[in-house]
């Protein structure tokens, strides 16, 4: 088990990374950082095999993948990655479309030269998941929508963009909020921990994911993906219900399931159940 640290500069135009790696007990995730085109990517990865990226939702870091990367089985090599404006991941803002997101997400696997890979995402990390799966069809191999974004565009009301800001001001509320999204979730260190990184995301990332999921629209066209796809929900999700669910499932063309007594965080309220259902998709 070990933590990493790097840095990385710029040499004659080209890119050298530069790792130094320090050792500690860190729950068995190695945790280093990479250099995309303008950001400094954090990371965190586990197993050895055939990659598969996680992509993390609003509000929330790739510590949120840490329950499903410890139960991937043998053969599967795991990354999760700090979106930008999030976690410790490094770099300026961008208009946080998901068009722009996505293109982060390629970024991060040229980067690391992980060539094909699995591409799981939650939330708004479903939505990335999703476009890039759209732009890259030789790149995904398999396509896991959990607690999926909606796929027709989401009307954000003029209220919407003070709550932001009120949650970012109101620490209490921020976690009240987080619960009710959660109900099965156990409030222990882990949790805490979630709260804590996920209350650090920059403003200007929460608020640009209100136009994000306003402009983007793909609907049927996502039809023309090609992979496995399987899209996961929560019975108690108050975000992410069933119209939701059967909605990107039918645009998608795939298979959808709706996990027992889970609300928008089937990757850590059920780990071992979402883990079981990702890996029918990626085996299939």
């Amino acid at each position: 088990m070990s933590r990493h640290a790097a840095s990385v500069r710029r040499q004659n135009g080209m890119m050298k990374l530069v790792v130094d790696i320090v050792t500690s007990l860190f729950g068995g995730l190695a945790m280093p950082c990479t250099q995309s085109v303008d950001l400094s990517v954090f990371y965190i990865e586990h197993g050895v095999g055939t990659p598969i990226v996680f992509v993390h939702g609003n509000w929330a870091t790739s510590s949120w993948w840490e329950p499903v990367l410890e139960r991937l089985p043998d053969g599967l090599h795991g990354f999760a990655y700090d979106m930008r404006g999030r976690g410790r991941t490094v770099g300026p803002d961008s208009d946080y479309s998901i068009p722009s997101l996505a293109a982060d997400l390629k970024e991060f696997g040229e980067t690391l030269g992980l060539g094909p890979f699995h591409v799981v995402g939650h939330s708004l990390g479903s939505a990335v998941a999703m476009q890039f799966a759209l732009e890259n069809f030789e790149v995904a191999r398999t396509l896991t929508a959990v607690s999926p974004a909606w796929v027709d565009g989401l009307r954000i009301r003029e209220s919407d963009e003070a709550n932001q800001r009120e949650l970012k001001r109101n620490r209490d509320l921020f976690n009240q909020q987080m619960n009710i999204l959660c109900p099965r979730v156990y409030h222990g260190e882990y949790w805490n921990r979630l709260l804590d990184e996920g209350h650090q995301q920059r403003l200007e990332a929460s608020l640009g994911v209100l136009g994000a999921f306003q402009d983007w629209r793909p609907g049927d066209r996502l039809q023309t993906i090609r992979c496995p796809k399987l899209v996961i929900g929560g019975e108690r999700d108050p975000l992410c219900d069933l119209n939701v669910v059967t909605r990107a499932a039918k645009a998608l063309s795939a298979d959808f399931v709706m996990m027992h007594g889970v609300g928008h965080g089937p990757i850590i309220e059920a780990a071992d159940v979402c883990v079981k259902y990702m890996c029918t998709n990626i085996q299939s």
